[in-house]
């Protein structure tokens, strides 16, 4: 039920903000997004007619299609030991884990979850999770200006577009620079120069456009300016690439969902993070610990949270008090079925199915980008408008990609990608391109 404010409650609203109509409370949202005459709704339906009305609409939409998209989330393998797993009531039913005396099991696949982290990413300690990627990138960029007190935010434009909305979003930039870097043929410029006053430099491994470089000497070059280094990783391809901890990395982060997450349409997933020691008491989220009790039996309890979360938030580095526990658990049962071969062949396989299909796409005259520096997902050109062959790949049961631009499509190739499924992607391609 919803209970409106009262004319008391809206003048203490209106006196507290210094506003004096809830028109004035809304002035910041654009002009062109206020409805000013209201909902145009139709009559109400019953509930038989509304199920109806939503399968009509839902049954538009085309199913089961083989997905060669990538862009952060991934058409990975998912173990049913992973979805058995997870499933059980104990993690379904999980909730913050505050009383760590009826918390026991939940703590310890959260502690389980944090070391896996951090050996994949050779980092000294990770939190147990964040709601996502983007998020993360945006926590970990408040840790290196508290760190810093610097305002200045290098940032690479190789990041995910909508990690860069979310960036722009958290990150108040009437009081902190974002300075977005330009790539090189897909490459942060090696040359860059940091200076004194960055705070942080934010870079994507591999890049969004699916371009891989090793960054130690950026990561150097930063260091030696004082600067927070973090860096944005695909995770599925930690068993290959040279780890971000081997490249001197101060943060690392990650959007999780290819690690034990199914695609969900879209949701919910789980952030990764991971630092060094150095940074503990400016970690968002919690921190699960291993300890012993009275009686010198081994327990898990929640070994650090910022208090100013709770009891003194406008001093607080990060407002996020809570993890994705459920998911985060995914990627520990997920991590611990690969072990280290598993991860080693998961992005193995990616890599050579994706060089494979780079090749084919060349003999076809269809133009590869960044064919020789991208991993397991890159950009083509085409010669038509690529929403014309998303379209006709729809129509044949293919996701073909994410629009890049009105020519180029960002393709991705994962472990579960066939040959088979490789050669009728690019056959149905050369029949849109060259008709």
């Amino acid at each position: 039920m919803y209970v409106p404010h009262s004319d008391v409650d809206l003048k203490k609203i209106f006196k507290e903000l210094s506003i004096k109509s809830l028109n004035e409370l809304f002035s910041h949202i654009p002009k062109e997004l206020i409805l000013n005459d209201g909902l145009d709704l139709p009559d109400s339906i019953s509930e038989l007619e509304a199920i109806e009305y939503f399968e009509d609409i839902s049954n538009k939409n085309k199913a089961n299609l083989i997905c060669f998209a990538g862009g952060g989330h991934y058409d990975v393998f998912l173990p049913h030991t992973v979805k058995t797993l997870t499933m059980r009531p104990e993690f379904m039913t999980s909730y913050t884990p505050y009383q760590a005396e009826i918390s026991q099991g939940v703590l310890q696949a959260l502690f389980e979850f944090q070391s896996l982290v951090c050996d994949l990413t050779e980092m000294e300690l990770a939190n147990a999770s964040l709601y996502d990627g983007a998020t993360s990138i945006a926590e970990a960029i408040s840790v290196a200006i508290n760190k810093t007190k610097r305002d200045n935010v290098v940032i690479s434009e190789g990041l995910h577009p909508n990690n860069k909305k979310v960036i722009d979003t958290l990150i108040d930039k009437n009081k902190f620079k974002l300075d977005y870097i330009e790539l090189e043929n897909y490459i942060f410029p090696e040359s860059y120069t940091f200076t004194d006053k960055d705070a942080a430099f934010v870079v994507s491994y591999p890049h969004f456009e699916g371009t891989a470089q090793d960054l130690t000497a950026l990561v150097s070059s930063a260091k030696e300016k004082g600067v927070v280094t973090i860096c944005y990783v695909d995770p599925t391809l930690l068993g290959i690439l040279k780890t971000p901890g081997n490249m001197g990395f101060d943060i690392v982060v990650a959007e999780g969902q290819s690690i034990g997450t199914p695609l969900s349409f879209g949701g919910p997933t789980v952030g990764w993070f991971a630092t060094k020691k150095e940074y503990a008491r400016l970690v968002p989220g919690r921190i699960i610990g291993e300890s012993r009790d009275s009686n010198n039996n081994k327990t898990y309890v929640m070994t650090l949270r910022a208090r100013e979360q709770d009891i003194r938030r406008e001093k607080a580095s990060s407002n996020i008090c809570t993890n994705q526990t459920l998911n985060a658990i995914g990627s520990a049962i997920h991590l611990s079925w690969l072990g280290p071969e598993g991860i080693y062949t998961m992005g193995y396989q990616a890599m050579q199915k994706a060089n494979y299909m780079k090749n084919l796409l060349t003999k076809s005259n269809i133009q590869v980008l960044n064919k020789e520096t991208s991993i397991r997902e890159f950009l083509i050109n085409v010669d038509k408008n690529v929403d014309e062959v998303i379209d006709h790949l729809g129509n044949n049961g293919y996701l073909a990609g994410i629009k890049y631009s009105d020519n180029q499509l960002l393709i991705a190739v994962t472990e579960k990608r066939t040959k088979k499924e490789i050669d009728k992607y690019v056959e149905l391609l050369n029949e849109v391109v060259n008709v």
